[in-house]
């Protein structure tokens, strides 16, 4: 494998990663806040951060940024709205 191969991949899991772990988290917090319409708002910023999350891994994969792959972003706001219901 060629080096920046192997870059853009520990790049991209490192994204993915910390991305998804706010977005989960905030999408999880949704449910414990005690102000009312704070948990729509929420979780639009959870699927908004995994949004900007999978832009970002295709900007450093130099790949085409409109995708079906996008609806993926919105992963961790499905699974905290799913959990915490």
């Amino acid at each position: 494998m060629d080096v920046v191969r192997v870059q853009r991949w520990i790049a991209s899991a490192l994204v993915m990663t910390v991305a998804f772990l706010f977005a989960g988290g905030v999408a999880i917090a949704s449910a414990t806040s005690e102000q009312p319409g704070a948990r729509p708002g929420l979780l639009t910023m959870s699927t908004v951060v995994g949004l900007v999350a999978l832009i970002g891994v295709r900007l450093i994969n130099a790949k085409p940024v409109l995708t079906p792959w996008l609806v993926l972003g919105a992963l961790p706001a499905v699974f905290g709205w799913f959990v915490t219901r």
